[in-house]
């Protein structure tokens, strides 16, 4: 049975979480009362979450990915088995890209001119001032 850790990515916005999840083809469940997250056998662990990438989602023997809203942020539960093959600085990056783009749009002075990703991996967001 593969042990679950606690990682603690300082997501604070739901919104911009399933975006970024989306993006990276993951479509999660959403619930308002926390669930326990299955293991690889089906089975069910303590670790509960707000949101679930359901195990079939993720890899053939994997676990549920979970997060948990925790004092109006999410921390995300991640066995060791899945550790290698989920993406988080990948997650991390999209949704620093979401929150950017999100502010940019709530900005009246401000839009978004275009957004892309460079050969390096990095996301290179160009921004309009000006209506």
């Amino acid at each position: 049975m593969s042990e679950y850790h606690i990682f603690d990515l300082d997501f604070d916005d739901i919104d911009c979480l399933l975006e970024s999840l989306g993006e990276m083809g993951y479509k999660p469940k959403v619930n308002e009362i926390a669930q326990p997250l299955h293991g690889y056998a089906g089975d069910l662990r303590k670790q509960k979450a707000h949101i679930i990438i359901p195990k079939s989602q993720v890899g053939m023997a994997s676990n549920d990915v979970g997060f948990e809203r925790v004092k109006g942020k999410y921390i995300m539960h991640l066995s060791e088995f899945d550790q290698n093959g989920f993406k988080t600085n990948k997650l991390k990056q999209l949704y620093q890209k979401s929150k950017v783009t999100k502010y940019i749009k709530n900005t009246r002075k401000l839009s978004v001119k275009s957004s892309e990703v460079r050969k390096d991996g990095s996301i290179a967001i160009k921004v309009r001032i000006g209506v």
